[in-house]
Order: structure tokens, then sequence, then C-alpha cells
């Protein structure tokens, strides 16, 4: 398992970017598709994580 730090616009463009990828496979690789669907679903479900640093200010 791996962990990697988005900021929104970075995780929206992660988004596009897959959903793009998806619809460029045809019936022939079902299982690209599959993965890339899979993909999406962990990404259309990101949580934001709370700071584990204090604000400065």
């Amino acid at each position: 398992m791996n962990t990697v730090h988005l900021t929104d616009e970075e995780l929206e463009i992660a988004r596009h970017g897959m959903t793009a990828y998806l619809r460029s496979f045809g019936h022939d690789e079902a299982d690209t598709g599959a993965l890339i669907r899979a993909v999406l679903a962990r990404l259309a479900a990101a949580q934001p994580e709370a700071d584990s640093e204090p604000a400065a200010g």
C-alpha cells in the first residue's frame, strides 16, 4: 500500500486524467478498464487529512 498526498487541485486533475485514460480503452482491455475504475473510485472517496502541524500565525 502506498500513500500519496495531493492538494485538492492535484486530486481533481488526477481524476480528470484517469477518466480520459479510461476512455482510451476498448472492450479488449476490460481488465485495465476495471482497474482504472477502481482507482477512480478510490480517488472519489479521498478524504482530507487533519493537519498534523499547528497553523502558523
